[in-house]
Formats: structure tokens, sequence, C-alpha cells
């Protein structure tokens, strides 16, 4: 899905809306502080889109003006989204009520920090959460609101293909020790299916298939664990093997790292304005209050779960998930090692 708002003129907002369906109609809902103020069908053509091959008939563009919306010139809150998927395409903001500033947080956990992308939303005017459940198409989108200068933005993508467009953005992220992130995977992944697509889409609810099964069929004692991890299936060892250096260096999640992988994420991490612990909460969120000029206490603690704490000791006694995360737990250790260092 493509789009962008060509001019908001007060009185008067263009823009265009082109929806992942090549031949269809989109429609855009304006809404303000949750009511829905009118439905705006995409009627008006765009002929660029129909050249660059991006729509049938290029009629994608809508306007919406006073007689859409009465009294829209006054309205500073007013939201527009996608009818169909409820996707952010604009907003307004009162500027001084905004940061000035371009944010993107990496999410490495499968268990995704929402409720620390929620806490800061009313502090931008753009704000898009979970980026990668979208698809490329509109993840790359976002990424190009380049009139945007209030902007937020979190997803757990495979950073290579979107180097261009992150690097100017200021980069931040929160990192968790290995055994426990991939305890933390376990059981969300035993109990997703309870939870619908709330934490995973259409599309990771496919790719992780073999590794739910695997998931829920895991009983936590040591010696269940043993002859569970003795007999992974090939396929879920694709899946769990070293996600965090996937997402650094690899060309996408599905990839094994490359040669140089170790270097080459260690490189990345060094061009991100913040670089985080999750055993180091405390730190971490001061640092991201800062950037963000937020008063101290504003975030909420992200603490690490007990119960992945407790399942990542048992992990730590199979020599089989040693070898799984052995280059995640290097560049962890290396980080760890450099964050204990400046303290």
């Amino acid at each position: 899905m493509l789009f962008n708002v060509e001019a908001d003129l007060g009185a008067r907002i263009l823009g265009y809306l082109v929806p992942d369906d090549f031949s269809g109609s989109p429609t855009v809902r304006v809404v303000d502080n949750g009511e829905t103020l009118a439905m705006v069908p995409c009627n008006e053509e765009r002929a660029a889109l129909v050249a660059a091959g991006r729509h049938a008939t290029g009629l994608c563009g809508f306007t919406i003006d006073e007689t859409t919306v009465p009294g829209l010139a006054l309205n500073d809150s007013l939201e527009l989204r996608d009818a169909a998927s409820g996707v952010l395409i604009y907003r307004r903001r009162n500027s001084s009520q905004v940061l000035s500033a371009r944010i993107f947080r990496l999410e490495t956990h499968l268990f995704p920090l929402w409720r620390l992308d929620d806490s800061v939303e009313p502090r931008f005017q753009f704000f898009h959460k979970g980026i990668e459940r979208t698809g490329r198409e509109t993840s790359t989108q976002v990424f190009l609101l380049n009139s945007a200068n209030s902007l937020y933005l979190s997803g757990r993508l495979a950073l290579k293909p979107y180097e261009m467009y992150v690097d100017p953005l200021k980069r931040v992220v929160c990192l968790q020790e290995p055994h426990v992130e991939l305890a933390e995977r376990l059981l969300t992944l035993k109990y997703v299916r309870n939870f619908g697509d709330e934490f995973l889409g259409a599309r990771d609810m496919l790719t992780y298939s073999p590794a739910i099964d695997f998931a829920e069929a895991l009983e936590t004692d040591t010696r269940s664990l043993k002859r569970a991890f003795e007999n992974i299936p090939k396929a879920v060892i694709a899946i769990f093997a070293n996600p965090l250096t996937r997402q650094l260096v690899a060309d996408s999640l599905d990839d094994a790292p490359p040669k140089g992988a170790l270097a080459g994420a260690l490189e990345t991490l060094s061009t991100f304005a913040i670089v985080g612990l999750r055993e180091r909460d405390f730190l971490f969120r001061e640092q991201f209050e800062n950037l963000l000029e937020l008063p101290s206490g504003t975030l909420p603690a992200v603490p690490e779960l007990a119960a992945a704490v407790e399942l990542a000791g048992e992990l730590r006694k199979q020599p089989e998930v040693e070898l799984l995360l052995e280059q995640d737990i290097e560049i962890y250790n290396t980080v760890r090692s450099a964050v204990e260092q400046a303290l």
C-alpha cells in the first residue's frame, strides 16, 4: 500500500491512497478522537500511478474539504486512515505538542515492546508500530514520509533491505539476553494460537508454524528440554537460530547470517543512538527519555519476564541451545561489556 498527503491547506486536504489490490478502489476514513467523521472514496485520477505501474486506473486520489468535514480548518486532531486496514495515512497535531524528531525503534523481541511504543505515541505526529506486519511496500512507504518532521516507527525488520531508509532516522534498540529471548519466544509461541493475530500477523503465523508446533509440545523440565533440543527439526532450527544476528546483517529474517556476521552486526549497532539492555531496564529508559525529551519516569518499565528468566536457566544447560544462539550470544556479550565499561 502506498499513500501520501500532497497538501494540507487547512480547509482542504489532498492526497492519494494506493491499495494492495492493483485495481481496487480504496476509501479514506476520517477520524477524530476515535469517532468517524467521514468515509471518503478515492476516486480522483492520478495518472502518474498508472504510468509507474502502481495501479490499473489511477483512481486513488482524494480531496477532503469543509463540505466533507465541517469545521475542517479548525480541527487540529483529525486522522486519516485506510478504511480497510486501519493504517494511519496522516494526522494533524499542534506543532507545540509533538517532538520534532524522526525515530526508529528496531524491535528485537518476538513478544513486542508495544507498551513502550504506546507510551510515546502522543509525542509524535506520525506513529506506526509493528510495521513488519503491514508488508514490505507499506513498511517502505512509512520510512519515505520525508515531510514528516515528527515521526516514530517501530518494527521487527531485517535492517539490510531498509538501510537507505533507516539511515536518516535516530535508531534505538533494546536487546535481551539470547537465552532469555529464546525462552520468551518459546513461551509466546506455546500460547500464541490463543491470541489470534494480536502479536503475530498472518504472515508470521504461517512462517512460525513449525516453531509453534514445537513450542506447544514442549515440556520445560531439564530432561524434556534435553530430548526436545536433541531432536529439534531443521525447520525449527532455521527459525530460532541467531535471530538478532539475522536482523542486523542478513537480507531477510529467513536467511542465514553471511560471513563476517559478527563484525557486521557490531558495526550496525554502532550507528544506533541508543543500544539498551533489557536486564538494565532503568538505564535504557533513562537514555530513551533523554532522547525524547521526556521527564524521568515517563516510560513504562520493561523488565525481563520471571517465567522467561527461569526457563532460560534450563536452556543454558542444553549444548544444542548454545550452538543455536552462538552468534547472538557473542554479540550480546560484547555489547554488555561495552555498557558495563561505560558505567
